[in-house]
């Protein structure tokens, strides 16, 4: 064979390899695409980087799939691979320069990209690890919620943060009100996956004490969390077991003031000592923030002693006397809250009573009486007219039939108005 010849069949062979290798890559290619339109047809709010993520998945599977002697196939791929990379890269660089563009609304939620670094969470969607390093995935800035990004359509469970938030949100006060697995069609009330007792294990229903709904062993993990019916109703503090997407509702709303203890469990004082005790206070603090509206030297005593700081982890409490949140009931149960809320009226009350000539010039004296001691609204020992908010002694208001002499006087001063203002008309006629 001459030269020539065999520079002339080399030539051929590569002609030919690379015609191959192009046919190959635009076969994948194609492949991509026709799996990529039906994604979009699934999942209509499908973006680029989620498109490229498919990609370099179906890139993957191929390469597993590959027998060993395809290197050519491989190496096509592989280069298939480092392109999409590439642009991933690209793409994930726009998004991170504009955070409103890397956001996935879902379900109320609003999931993020998290960083490569740190620990491994787990992915709250298909219980499994998330591999940082391999694996992108998001979390959501309201809730918390963490899911692998290729997991985020199949989140079922709506934001707890998005449904605390919603206007006229409360705690359902029933206790546990459980249902059958047949009226759930023996399905999981969250994913709807296949439920029984006679399935085995890895298809055993758990109940929430919450909802009284069944749930597969993905969407309940037997987190323990205190029940709000079980606290109002019956001044129970056991945890119980609840589903996952419960214990996010629970945990996003025990800052929330929503709980009118007294409203929903009227008899609850008269049985729990603490209860009794707190309630007290809390009426004692709004007519203490009366004084302290009227005081030109408040704001500054309290930043001095500390008390608006005290006052702002407790902020509902100046607002009205009857809302609680979950965590309050828990620390009032513990005993730490009334403890904090006592020291509290302590330094409110000596501030009016002793330290300050503008608080203790608003006192009140007891009109029914001749002791001339001055008493406050919020003492023991006072009662409070509910007409024209005068100070009275307790037993001096009770003895006088809880009539009060400055409503009296009002009336007469009223009275005398109109019967001035009717001479007057009769004398102009």
């Amino acid at each position: 064979m001459s030269i020539h010849e065999d520079d002339s069949g080399l030539g051929s062979d590569l002609a030919e390899s690379e015609v191959f290798n192009t046919d190959y890559k635009q076969f994948l290619q194609n492949q991509i695409d026709a799996v990529l339109t039906s994604e979009r047809e699934k999942q209509s709010g499908l973006d680029r980087r989620e498109e490229l993520h498919i990609a370099i998945d179906l890139c993957k599977k191929k390469i597993v799939e590959m027998d060993e002697s395809d290197d050519a196939k491989r190496q096509q791929i592989l280069d298939l691979m480092v392109e999409l990379r590439l642009e991933l890269e690209q793409v994930e660089e726009i998004q991170a320069k504009d955070p409103a563009a890397s956001v996935t609304r879902w379900q109320g939620h609003e999931f993020v990209l998290q960083s490569l670094r740190g620990r491994n969470p787990y992915c709250e969607t298909c219980v499994s690890t998330i591999w940082r390093i391999a694996q992108a995935w998001r979390r959501c800035i309201k809730c918390g919620f963490r899911t692998h990004d290729k997991c985020v359509k199949k989140v079922n469970d709506k934001c707890a943060a998005w449904i605390v938030g919603k206007p006229g949100f409360e705690f359902d006060l029933r206790i546990c009100p459980e249902k059958t697995l047949l009226s759930q069609n023996y399905e999981c009330f969250s994913c709807n996956r296949a439920i029984s007792y006679e399935s085995g294990s890895d298809a055993e229903p758990r109940l929430c004490d919450y909802t009284g709904q069944y749930y597969c062993k993905k969407c309940h993990w037997n987190d323990n969390m205190i029940i709000p019916a079980r606290v109002v109703r019956n001044w129970d503090f056991q945890p119980r077991v609840v589903c996952r997407s419960v214990k996010k509702l629970l945990i996003t709303a025990s800052k929330k003031p929503i709980i009118q203890l007294e409203k929903l469990n009227p008899a609850l004082p008269s049985y729990i000592h603490s209860v009794s005790e707190i309630c007290k206070l809390r009426k004692q603090i709004l007519l203490m923030k009366c004084f302290f509206l009227c005081c030109r030297l408040s704001l500054q005593s309290a930043r001095n002693l500390r008390i608006l700081q005290h006052l702002n982890r407790y902020q509902h409490f100046v607002e009205s006397s009857d809302r609680y949140t979950m965590e309050d009931l828990i620390a009032l149960h513990s005993g730490n809250l009334l403890q904090e809320i006592q020291d509290i009226v302590k330094i409110f009350r000596k501030h009016i009573t002793e330290e300050c000539e503008t608080c203790r010039g608003n006192a009140f004296v007891c009109e029914l009486c001749s002791n001339k001691e001055t008493i406050y609204p919020f003492d023991d020992s006072a009662s409070t007219c509910r007409t024209c908010c005068a100070v009275f002694h307790k037993t001096c208001f009770s003895t006088a039939s809880r009539r009060c002499p400055r409503c009296a006087r009002r009336e007469a001063r009223k009275c005398a108005i109109l019967a001035e203002m009717n001479e007057d008309g009769q004398d102009k006629n």
